[in-house]
C-alpha cells in the first residue's frame, strides 16, 4: 500500500496533489507572513522571503530569511515587538530577519534579485 494512505486520513492536510510537507511549508510561511505584515502594517517597508525557502530549496537545517527594506525609519520598539512576535511564534525554524538599510549592497542586490517580495506591507 502506498506511503500516501497516512496523508487520506487527515483530508485537511491532503488534497490528493500535495504531500503533507508542502502544507506545512505553506502553514508556516503563511504564520510568518501573518506575523510580520500584522507587525509592520503602519510602517512603509517592502519585506522579502528570500535564500533557500523563497527558492524551495529548504532543509530541515534551513533558517527563513526575511529582509525588510523600509522609506522610512522603523523605530527600536518596532524592530523589539517584531523579534518578540516571531520568537514566540509556534514557527519550528530559526526566522533570520535583515534590516536592508544596515545591508552589504551585494545582499541588496540578492534579496531584490532572488527574493519574493510581500507586498502587503508596502504604502505605495
Amino acid at each position: 500500500m502506498p506511503e500516501d494512505r497516512y496523508f487520506l486520513a487527515i483530508p485537511s492536510c491532503y488534497n490528493g496533489n500535495r504531500k503533507w510537507g508542502d502544507v506545512m511549508r505553506e502553514n508556516i510561511l503563511k504564520e510568518l507572513k501573518t506575523i510580520i505584515l500584522n507587525v509592520l502594517k503602519e510602517e512603509n517597508v517592502k519585506v522579502y522571503l528570500f535564500g533557500s525557502w523563497a527558492r524551495q530549496e529548504e532543509k530541515n537545517s534551513s533558517d527563513i530569511d526575511i529582509a525588510v527594506e523600509s522609506r522610512s525609519q522603523i523605530s527600536l520598539s518596532k524592530w523589539a515587538e517584531l523579534l518578540e512576535k516571531v520568537e514566540e511564534s509556534t514557527i519550528p525554524y530559526h526566522v533570520d530577519i535583515v534590516n536592508m538599510d544596515d545591508a552589504s549592497m551585494e545582499l541588496k542586490e540578492n534579496v531584490r534579485k532572488e527574493g519574493v517580495e510581500w507586498k502587503d506591507c508596502s504604502k505605495e
